[in-house]
């Protein structure tokens, strides 16, 4: 699988790296709009990504934009539904309207709350179908 995890806060992306070490290659970015950059970079080599871990609270370019913007990109790359990223969008914020963009204007897969655990995020990622639904048994 391959990941790109974007967060402004450094400890997020290395508990997040870490903790998909097992089941992923990683990339990082610090704010959504590197976060855009490498996507399409990502795209434009032919290799993207499986999954990106998005916040939503960002500097330069939040969350919701870059998750636009990455959904446009796949459409522009003529990337089909099915093979699409997971896009999953990360908030320490319980915000109903927040989660409720994400889904309807801007295509997310699925959100998870902040704090965020490794029991947490590998059973979304289960569910998901992007790691083994035994994943104990892999880690």
């Amino acid at each position: 699988m391959n990941t790109l995890i974007v967060d402004d806060i450094t400890e997020n992306r290395a508990l997040l790296a870490d903790i998909l070490k097992p089941f992923s290659h990683c990339d990082v970015a610090t704010n959504g709009q590197e976060a855009v950059e490498i996507f399409e970079a990502e795209l434009v080599d032919g290799n993207p990504y499986d999954l990106v871990l998005l916040d939503i609270m960002m500097p330069i370019m939040d969350g919701q934009q870059a998750l636009k913007q990455m959904r446009a990109l796949e459409e522009t790359y003529q990337i089909h539904d099915e093979n699409r990223a997971a896009i999953i969008m990360v908030t320490a914020v319980d915000a109903m309207s927040e989660i409720s963009e994400a889904f309807d204007m801007g295509g997310c897969t699925d959100y998870i709350n902040k704090p965020i655990t490794r029991g947490k995020l590998l059973v979304k990622l289960a569910e998901l179908d992007l790691i083994p639904k035994e994943w104990w048994k892999h880690s």
